[in-house]
């Protein structure tokens, strides 16, 4: 089975009965709380050999790139990041050594986002392994599943990256890889304040992490919709490549799209935050497909690649 496959096969044993509103195919769980807010709640893992190599990642981009995958769930929802539990399993007794620079990048990159680390775990394991666990709330939950034939589909920042740090790896010592590679890699921004700015017109939102085609093809099939997209409008980022922006993964941008008669509220946003947010594609009726529209105005339809943890490639 795929990974998709594994989560709707165990889907069957999620709760779904009010107060929950969302504990399926979306980025965070979404409770409804008696003051009328929304509960978000989201945890993800990262584990040696699979999501990160340490001969070449430091312990502190460790914990910030941790908290950074998970606070960008929370940032999906335009939701407001409040409390995190860590779990951490490792196969000898937690050193200072590495515990502690671990630890630092791992808070700092909460505090900025003015989340509180409360509590967590720790046991033995093989390998290092680190979860997260991240708790917040929105007046308005932004789910993948509002997108309307009609909308036009975002993008918040150039993609690829990521991706292209992996590949650069393959080929030339660390040191010769740009710097600007290995901040994306490393230090990927979780999109929080934008999330919080357009949740109330944006009509469907997901975080990029394993990849633009991937999680596009999530959303539309959430919404019931299919997607086309212009080759020339996809934003790579430096030194990546169209297939690092499409299928690379670990981006950690957001995808969202919004009623055309909205953009000017995206354009004040964009004035405020001094950011250019791009647009690349529309919304159609369908259940899935994405047409890629080729600079010569060719069509191609494209499968959903992305990263997939049952048929990934190890780091190692």
């Amino acid at each position: 089975m795929t990974e998709n496959e594994w989560i709707f096969h165990l889907s069957k044993y999620l709760s779904t009965e009010s107060p929950i509103v969302a504990s399926y195919n979306e980025d965070c769980a979404v409770i409804t709380l008696e003051t009328g807010e929304f509960l978000l709640l989201t945890t993800d893992a990262m584990v040696e050999r699979v999501h990160f190599d340490l001969a070449y990642t430091e312990y502190y981009a460790l914990g910030y790139k941790l908290a950074s995958i998970n606070l960008s769930d929370i940032a999906s929802m335009g939701g407001l990041p409040l409390y995190a539990l860590l779990t951490i399993g490792c196969p000898t007794p937690p050193d200072s050594i590495w515990i502690d620079p671990l630890m630092e990048g791992l808070v700092s990159q909460l505090h900025k986002y003015g989340v509180k680390l409360v509590g967590g775990d720790t046991v033995r394991a093989d390998q290092l392994i680190l979860n997260l666990c991240v708790i917040g709330k929105t007046e308005r939950p932004l789910l993948r599943s509002g997108a309307k034939p009609g909308d036009l589909i975002y993008v918040s920042r150039p993609l690829g990256q990521s991706s292209a740090f992996l590949k650069f790896l393959k080929k030339e010592n660390f040191d010769q890889i740009p710097d600007e590679l290995k901040r994306s890699h490393f230090y990927p921004e979780p999109e929080v304040i934008l999330g919080r700015a357009i949740k109330d017109f944006a009509t469907s939102a997901i975080d990029i992490s394993d990849g633009l085609l991937l999680d596009l093809f999530r959303l539309c099939v959430a919404s019931c919709v299919s997607a086309h997209i212009f080759e020339e409008a996809i934003p790579v980022g430096n030194f990546a490549n169209l297939e690092d922006a499409l299928s690379g993964g670990e981006d950690y941008a957001l995808l969202f799209t919004l009623n055309e008669k909205d953009t000017n509220k995206l354009e004040e946003i964009s004035g405020k935050l001094q950011r250019t947010f791009f647009p690349i594609g529309k919304i159609y009726e369908g259940n899935g497909e994405i047409i890629l529209i080729g600079r010569e105005g060719e069509r191609r339809l494209l499968s959903p690649s992305g990263y997939d943890h049952f048929t990934f490639q190890p780091l190692l």
